[in-house]
């Protein structure tokens, strides 16, 4: 298959090296710095699931420095959430007629902008549950693994079997992945899951595992979950579960334990003075609340919180 990987940091950069170490050709577009150091070192990737480091010639830093005669069978969007409509409108010119335009990213919203480019025939969800870290230019780590990735396209599409053959390739390259048909299921699962954690653990400054320790934190995980399920509820948006004490029950006794070491992509970015994606997670949960008229007070103090940060 010929694959690019748009917005290719530390999730993105996994992608690409698993997929162009299984014979792929992948094409990375990335930051300059980054860039650079994998076309002349190589990927560097290290942690739970070895140490290998693999050449990807294919790196650049815009999508006009790659061969307009490419035809792409997928382009996969691993920005930031805030980035997702410049960067669909950015490959928009380089989906075909069976390209597949998947997005591996946190929070809720980002297939519907990608679908307002590329269409929903294009678009497929997905949800990433295992963690990576970027430790300098040509190096990332993958530091913890709950479960496997899981693609679908979230309104039916004639190219299915495609995703589901994507999902096999990346299944065979060496991370754990599975096509389904509930995909925006398992998204408000993922969005669930980041907005119990990433803030508390950002603003606390602590892994995951710490937060289901402490009874206020617990508290805390409780009152934002509770929310979640009140604004999906008023807007009869399908979940996994019928009450949020059994998502809770899945939370703190399989998904934390699993994660318990990682600290979030949430964390790093206030540190390194960048914005976060909480608009796209607790955020969304108030402003799809706000729209139904059920209260957030925690996601919106949590949400705030955050900003306060940003802005320090």
């Amino acid at each position: 298959m010929n694959i690019l990987i748009f917005g290719a940091g530390a999730i993105g950069s996994v992608f690409g090296g698993y997929l162009n170490q299984a014979n792929h050709t992948v094409w990375l577009v990335g930051r300059r710095d980054h860039m650079m150091a994998v076309r002349e070192q190589g990927l560097l990737i290290t942690g739970i699931w070895g140490e290998k480091r693999i050449r990807l010639p294919h790196a650049v830093t815009q999508t006009s420095e790659i061969p307009r005669n490419i035809t792409f069978d997928a382009i996969i969007i691993s920005v930031k959430s805030y980035d997702t409509r410049e960067a669909a409108c950015q490959i928009a010119p380089l989906v075909k007629e069976e390209t597949l335009v998947v997005s591996l990213q946190n929070g809720i919203g980002n297939v519907e902008t990608i679908a307002d480019c590329a269409g929903w025939d294009h678009t497929v969800g997905g949800r990433v549950i295992f963690g990576v870290e970027f430790h300098a230019p040509g190096e990332v780590e993958v530091t913890v693994y709950a479960e496997e990735v899981m693609l679908g396209h979230p309104k039916p599409s004639p190219l299915s079997e495609k995703t589901r053959s994507l999902a096999i390739e990346i299944d065979k390259s060496g991370i754990p992945t599975k096509y389904t048909e509930e995909i925006s299921k398992y998204i408000w699962a993922k969005l669930l899951y980041n907005a119990a954690l990433n803030p508390l653990s950002s603003l606390l400054q602590v892994p995951y595992g710490y937060l289901a320790k402490r009874q206020e934190t617990r508290l805390l995980m409780e009152q934002i979950v509770s929310e979640c399920f009140c604004v999906a509820n008023s807007h009869e948006t399908p979940l996994f579960w019928e009450k949020d004490a059994d998502y809770m029950k899945v939370l703190t006794g399989r998904l934390i334990p699993a994660t318990a070491e990682h600290h979030p992509s949430m964390l790093q970015d206030i540190r390194k003075g960048k914005p976060t994606e909480i608009d796209a997670i607790n955020g969304a949960i108030v402003s799809l609340g706000k729209k139904s008229g059920v209260p957030t007070p925690v996601n919106e103090t949590i949400a705030n919180l955050i900003h306060a940060l940003e802005k320090r």
